[in-house]
Parts: structure tokens; C-alpha cells; sequence
């Protein structure tokens, strides 16, 4: 099986490459992605670049070299749910844009399994659904009126581009964030403070998981 997974930049997921140990790194049009052979699976790592523009032309230029069976998003994204709190682990069920009203569902089998996995570690987690904005959400103002149009938990800026194309190629999608800021004036300072952890945390999850995958 040919596993995608998708995350917007190196520092989201330097963790997560070193897990996967000796790997090939090669270039995709304007993008890199790497390869790894992880027992029958091959799982390839994408490096989408920030924004849904941007995370649309790399998931499409993949697609277009590999048949791939399943793509996880991972990576960082803001808190818009005040009972979230930063490093919190958030998995999607549902996700929606501030450009398109149209809904998309992650899929059923891929995020009960993340959900699975994440029960069997013992893990703490919130499931919701997530906003994608070509923005960055920097005012509580903005945060409290996206949160009531929207009804989200998180917001970042390419899952739905991601799942739009994964839903139109139907592949199975699913998306894995962690809390990395409060989606307020201090976003970016915080974003940067905590990608750290968000890197470290996250990166072991997703190796985790592709193992629990493998034993099953």
C-alpha cells in the first residue's frame, strides 16, 4: 500500500523523517518529497508548502507520479474552540474552508483508526471538525466569529485543499493536528515557541502509528 503523508514544512516534520530512518529524498516539480519502506507499505512523506494553493499543486503533482492508497495530513494548527488548549491533539472528522461552504468528511476507517491507536497509547486527544483559511487567524474577534459560522475546533491553511482532492480522486483522507497557538494577535510568536514540541510530539505519533498499521 502506498501511504501519503502530507505535511506543510520541514519543521513540522523533522521528528517524524529521522523515525523513518534511511530514506530516499527527490524532488516533485517544485516540491520534495522522500520515501520509505515501511514493511509492505510504502509511505511517502510530501513537503506541501503553506497554503491551500500551494498544498493543492503539491498533492496533485503526487498524484500524478504515484498511485496512492491513503493520505494523512499532519502538522500544527490554531486553537478556535476555547476549551482547546495549546498541545492538545486534535483529529478531524469533518473539514471545511473559509472560501467554500461545501463540507467534506475525513474518512470513517482511516480516522477510527488513528482513533484506535491514539486510545491504545493512552492519548489524550479532541475530535471536531477543522477550518482551512489562506490566512492566518490573528484576532480573537476573527477567532469567536469563525467559531460560531463555522462550528470548528482548529483551524490551519491546507487540509481542506488537501481532502478537496483526495475527495475528488477518491482516496481516503484523514487529518492529525496539533494545538500550536491560540489563534490570536500573539499567533505567530506562539507558532514558533511551540512548533518544537509540535514537531516532536506529532513526529512520534505518525511513526507510531504507521507501526500499529503494520502489526494489524
Amino acid at each position: 500500500m502506498n501511504i501519503a503523508i502530507a505535511a506543510a514544512h520541514a519543521m513540522e516534520f523533522s521528528t517524524f523523517r529521522r523515525y523513518m530512518g534511511r530514506v530516499r529524498k527527490l524532488p516533485l516539480e517544485s516540491w520534495q518529497h522522500y520515501i520509505w519502506e515501511n514493511g509492505n507499505n510504502q509511505v511517502i512523506l510530501l513537503e506541501t508548502g503553506i497554503g491551500p494553493e500551494t498544498a493543492r499543486g503539491a498533492i496533485t503533482a503526487l498524484l500524478k507520479t504515484y498511485q496512492i492508497d491513503c493520505i494523512i495530513n499532519f502538522g500544527s494548527a490554531g486553537m478556535i474552540d476555547a476549551k482547546l488548549s495549546v498541545g492538545d491533539v486534535y483529529l478531524a472528522d469533518e473539514v471545511v474552508s473559509v472560501q467554500n461552504d461545501r463540507l467534506l468528511q475525513t474518512n470513517i476507517q482511516m480516522t477510527e483508526a488513528i482513533n484506535a491507536f491514539l486510545t491504545e497509547q493512552e492519548m489524550t486527544f479532541c475530535r471536531g471538525r477543522l477550518l482551512t483559511s489562506p490566512d492566518p487567524v490573528v484576532k480573537k474577534s476573527q477567532r469567536m466569529r469563525l467559531a460560531k459560522q463555522f462550528q470548528v475546533g482548529a483551524v490551519d491553511m491546507e487540509t481542506y485543499a488537501l481532502a478537496e482532492i483526495a475527495n475528488h480522486k477518491r482516496i481516503p483522507f484523514t487529518a492529525l493536528k496539533m494545538i500550536s497557538d491560540r489563534a490570536t494577535a500573539m499567533s505567530r510568536l506562539e507558532f514558533w515557541k511551540n512548533l518544537p514540541h509540535v514537531n516532536r510530539s506529532l513526529g512520534k505519533l505518525m511513526y507510531g502509528f504507521l507501526e500499529f498499521l503494520k502489526a494489524a
